[in-house]
């Protein structure tokens, strides 16, 4: 199942507002339908707000929208989500030519507190890399290496090209292109990972889990020989990943499962930059590996700082030095 879909009482307009992010993480537009569809639903019960079009996005319409989350308890986390969804709306209506100005930019947006992302523990390193190793599964021992050791997004690992990679016995390097953002990079890979990835791709074609000699991509579909009969992509897709992720959890002993259960895949990223912090980065390094870039191809050190920010665990243990 898809993540997101169309309905057939969705407006015209937010069918070709999503037929635009064709580009984003499918979980992403389905955050934005869900918020615009709610937008839209409220728009109804007032006055001149059915049927939706983007010219009854005022400012005034935007902020009794805003009022009327907050009156109902809505976090300022999705209260913000929100505002961001309508924005990127508004300014696809501007685009098309039916609205002048993008009234979101006028609603000021609540604070949301910082949360930092996930650093794993150590015994959470360990469990994980352990059921990697017992899995004995070169394909899957790839996929968790490069999310573990360069920090890539499922989507990234998900539609790794062929070509995008240069292995030698001592280096490596892969070209992540049209990443989030639409953005393009090339990364040095640790020595873990280059040899995870290696090991994979010098696969015998005759072994199970080999991928596709006349796919493009890195992971290939178990259907795609039948995909690209019918012109589709044939890589495995970031839900494919996913599964691939769960049934790996799903091994851990009855003892290891609860530390366990909670990590995602994109875990792997944040814990990423997390350690490479921690080995003495700079948070532009960390941002240039990691594609979190401006459109001018800066660091964009606000989103990099966010990823290393430090956790409970760091600053309880640092109260325990504080002098007196």
């Amino acid at each position: 199942m898809p993540a997101y879909s169309l309905r057939d009482n969705d407006p015209e307009s937010l069918r070709a507002f999503v037929a635009t992010l064709g580009r984003r993480d499918p979980k992403t537009v389905a955050a934005y339908l869900s918020s615009l569809r709610s937008l839209i639903a409220w728009l109804a019960t007032q006055p001149d707000g059915s049927p939706f079009r983007p010219d009854v996005l005022t400012v005034t319409a935007l902020q009794g929208y805003v009022d009327h989350l907050t009156a109902a308890g809505q976090q300022p986390r999705t209260r913000a989500r929100a505002l961001t969804a309508i924005s990127r709306f508004c300014k696809w209506a501007i685009d098309a030519g039916q609205l002048t100005r993008n009234p979101a930019h006028a609603i000021e947006r609540p604070t949301v507190p910082s949360l930092s992302p996930t650093e794993l523990t150590a015994e959470q390193r360990t469990i994980l890399k352990t059921l990697v190793e017992r899995a004995d599964s070169r394909r899957l021992a790839a996929i968790f290496a490069l999310g573990y050791w360069a920090g890539l997004r499922i989507s990234e690992v998900a539609t790794l090209r062929i070509d995008h990679c240069v292995l030698t016995q001592r280096a490596g390097a892969i070209t992540i292109v049209g990443a989030k953002g639409g953005k393009t990079r090339t990364i040095d890979l640790h020595n873990e990972a280059r040899k995870a990835l290696v090991a994979y791709l010098t696969l015998d074609a005759s072994a199970t889990e080999a991928r596709e000699p006349d796919s493009p991509f890195v992971f290939t579909s178990q259907r795609a020989a039948a995909l690209r009969r019918r012109d589709q992509p044939d890589n495995l897709s970031p839900r494919g990943i996913e599964h691939c992720w769960q049934h790996l959890k799903a091994q851990a002993t009855h003892a290891s499962w609860p530390r366990i259960q909670d990590v995602t895949f994109h875990d792997l990223r944040h814990d990423f930059a997390h350690r490479a912090r921690g080995a003495g980065w700079t948070l532009e390094a960390i941002a240039l590996y990691l594609g979190h870039q401006t459109k001018d191809g800066a660091p964009a050190i606000a989103t990099t700082a966010r990823y290393t920010l430090p956790t409970r665990t760091q600053i309880r243990e640092q109260l325990k030095t504080l002098p007196g």
